[in-house]
């Protein structure tokens, strides 16, 4: 049976990106394409694709909320984490989340080739400069739980946007969320980690090196 891989990601020109690469480089795979998590999720169970390259940053769901739901509906299934955020936060949640492999959009082509070879014979795959990244993360990490862990996977997001100086309407644009639901976020995440302020919230970030 031919190699299954389905494209979860809202940017249509993205998605076009990756299929023109995949057909090219794997030319007897069937490339299955998604918009929304729904959608995604819904793929996984009716196709049971071998490989998912899954955007992290979506309207509604994101990919980190849609990994449980592969693992579970489709166990056999790798995943392939893409993100626009290069944070080793990001793939410290996405590899706990049943991950095999976490890619940055910048990356070089060929290295999302290697990932895809590397999943599909049943091993993890991660970038010598991300490896660095995490080695220095958990070496520098306090024997306490850090406030942020305990935000959701869409908290963080929202947490990291805020932190980063941007305005709770060009989170809301950036996400495909609505005002309101941006600023709801912004209360949990103020409330969860016991912050009163966007000036803590950034102090803190700033602090544990999630944000320059």
């Amino acid at each position: 049976m031919a190699m299954q891989i389905l494209l979860i990601d809202d940017h249509a020109i993205v998605r076009a990106g990756l299929k023109r690469l995949l057909e090219d480089e794997f030319g007897g795979a069937t490339i299955l394409e998604a918009s929304t998590a729904d959608e995604g999720e819904a793929m996984v169970e009716t196709h049971k694709p071998q490989i998912v390259l899954l955007d992290i940053s979506m309207p509604g769901r994101s990919g980190l909320d849609l990994l449980p739901a592969i693992r579970s509906r489709s166990p056999e299934t790798k995943v392939i984490v893409l993100s626009s955020f290069g944070d080793p936060q990001f793939a410290v949640r996405a590899i706990r989340e049943g991950a095999s492999a976490f890619l940055t959009k910048g990356r070089a082509p060929q290295e999302l080739i290697e990932a895809i070879r590397t999943v599909i014979l049943g091993r993890r795959f991660i970038s010598a400069e991300l490896a660095e990244q995490l080695a220095s993360l958990i070496a520098t990490a306090r024997t306490d739980r850090p406030l942020h862990e305990s935000l959701s996977a869409r908290e963080f997001e929202v947490f990291r946007l805020i932190a980063s100086a941007k305005a709770i309407s060009e989170i809301a644009a950036e996400l495909g969320l609505s005002v309101k639901t941006v600023s709801t976020y912004r209360t949990r995440i103020l409330e969860k980690m016991g912050l009163s302020s966007n000036a803590e919230l950034m102090q803190y970030a700033m602090r544990n090196g999630i944000v320059d």
